[in-house]
């Protein structure tokens, strides 16, 4: 996690560099949603199996907002989300019971 966490870092640096003001402040937004995903499983902070999904749902709309402001930043045509794009939920494996075994 510590080496994703550069990495990002990194990638978040050529964006401040290079993106205009919606594509930064959009990155911004992504940066702050997956900090509290790290956050929470480096047990940093506490969370519900609930709250750890939100999160997670968070970063996935964040992802798509900055998707569609780097678009519009780079003057690439289309969008990302809308009629032709519904919005779609993220793939998550079901919880596990205390046992181990995959609950249904």
């Amino acid at each position: 996690m510590s080496e994703a966490g550069r990495t990002r870092g990194r990638a978040f640096e050529g964006i401040m560099l290079l993106a205009g003001d919606d594509a930064v402040e959009a990155a911004h937004e992504l940066n702050a949603v997956a900090l509290q995903v790290d956050w929470q499983a480096n047990g940093k902070i506490e969370g519900t199996l609930e709250e750890w999904r939100e999160r997670n749902r968070a970063v996935f709309r964040a992802i798509n907002a900055f998707h569609e402001s780097a678009r519009v930043d780079l003057g690439v045509d289309g969008s990302v989300s809308g009629e032709k794009h519904p919005e779609r939920d993220l793939l998550l494996p079901s919880a596990r019971s205390e046992e181990g075994s995959q609950a249904s």
